[in-house]
């Protein structure tokens, strides 16, 4: 419900300031276009009086030429003030239709001057007249000032009477969407609850709101039911294991006791199977459990721990020439014995069957064990997500993830390094 609640306020807060920025903008477009629509209507009154004039004037040349309050005009260049006459050489600051503005159009000393030929080929110069110079200053228009003020507040008052039905419009209709969307969303937080997957799916008002709680309750119960399989698988498989290598461990111990104590080389391997089988049978079982409770730590010796390890294993050297180099720690440690022994057995096996002449480096110190190789070629283990036998590097990082740990595995200028970080005990 509280991811529904920010959706709705990322809608409506997006909505507003959609208005808000269209407000803003109209607010500015507004004088500017007051202004450009003041332009025009002084350009049109220019050059309809000196269009005026110059049909006049085509008829009889002594018509004078036009003047009132707000603009005057002469006929020739020569008749214009100085001031003016100097500034029609420079470029025009501003142009509106036939009227040009020479000067900065903010400065007093700015004029707006309009040229229209005549008939005789003489031009006629309108421009407008500077009033702040005269006795009393230009005349005040109260009444009109009154009126386009009155104007401007009906615009704000417009402005307001759009926005703020909108505001609530936008609200109602962000509450109406999305009010189905944020109960789709606790909803869909109950569905790990059995009850609530075989419960009527609630009416969430919309036909595709609707379907897309059919879909997430679907593929929930996909999820489900294949995590339901596949725990069930490892828990049948660790079960039904253990008989075979309970009577495999027994037989074993028979002929142990027949042979006096010491077993042929392939009875041995077979040995060394059922243990690791059985081991491994156990670590699945306990995987498989959705609560798994914590494995028991036991204080190990990692030296005795890695050497038994070793002894086990050497059998895979064969006939290289590898040299075991151990730098082991001997200080105490706790950790979870079986556990350890999967997981390091594991790393150890690898190292020991892909490990190419040279030496094998073990180093360990609490919290840390690192194994590093020399390989014949890295691309012989690149493209398989599985390091070696035993229950591969996938299951490592699964099991290890379950107990804490860290897996970092390095294969670089043919040299494959091993890094394991165990968690540290809780205090």
């Amino acid at each position: 419900m509280r991811k529904g609640l920010g959706l709705k306020w990322v809608i409506s807060g997006s909505f507003l300031l959609l208005i808000a920025v269209v407000l803003v903008i109209y607010s500015l477009l507004l004088p500017e276009y007051s202004v450009r629509g003041l332009l025009y209507t002084a350009s049109a009154m220019m050059e309809e009086e000196a269009q005026y004039f110059a049909r006049h004037y085509q008829k009889d040349p002594s018509t004078p030429p036009p003047h009132n309050y707000f603009y005057t005009s002469v006929i020739g260049k020569e008749a214009l003030p100085e001031l003016i006459r100097q500034r029609l050489d420079t470029p025009p600051s501003l142009s509106f239709g036939a009227v040009r503005v020479f000067g900065d159009a903010d400065d007093d000393e700015s004029r707006a001057v309009l040229a229209q030929p005549l008939a005789d080929g003489k031009t006629l110069y309108m421009y407008d007249v500077d009033h702040d110079q005269e006795e009393g200053g230009e005349v005040e228009t109260p009444l009109s000032d009154a009126y386009i003020d009155r104007e401007l507040r009906s615009v704000n008052f417009i402005s307001l009477a759009v926005f703020v039905p909108a505001l609530i419009i936008i609200a109602l209709l962000v509450w109406w969407l999305v009010r189905p969307l944020g109960r789709l969303a606790q909803w869909s937080t109950t569905l790990k609850d059995p009850d609530a997957m075989s419960g009527e799916r609630p009416n969430f008002s919309f036909k595709e709101f609707n379907m897309l709680a059919d879909a997430l309750a679907q593929s929930v119960q996909q999820v489900q039911a294949a995590s339901l399989r596949e725990g069930r698988l490892l828990r049948y498989t660790s079960h039904e294991l253990r008989t075979p290598l309970a009577v495999l461990k027994a037989n074993i111990e028979l002929l142990t006791l027949q042979s006096g104590g010491a077993l042929p080389l392939p009875l041995q391997r077979i040995e060394r199977s059922v243990l690791n089988m059985q081991r491994i049978a156990e670590t699945l079982l306990w995987m498989s459990r959705e609560l798994p409770e914590a494995l028991p730590d036991e204080a190990i010796d990692m030296n005795g721990l890695l050497n038994e390890l070793i002894e086990e294993h050497r059998y895979l050297i064969g006939s290289r020439d590898i040299e075991l180099l151990l730098d082991i720690s001997s200080d105490p440690c706790r950790l979870p014995l079986t556990a350890c022994r999967i997981v390091v057995g594991n790393f150890l096996r690898n190292a020991l069957q892909y490990a190419d002449d040279g030496s094998i480096e073990i180093h360990f110190q609490y919290p840390q064990l690192r194994i590093v190789n020399r390989i014949r070629d890295t691309r012989q283990v690149e493209p398989s997500g599985d390091f070696g036998y035993g229950l591969g590097l996938e299951l490592m990082r699964q099991l290890c993830a379950r107990l804490g740990w860290q897996i970092d595995v390095v294969a670089e200028q043919q040299h494959f390094c091993v890094t394991l970080e165990f968690a540290a005990p809780d205090l």
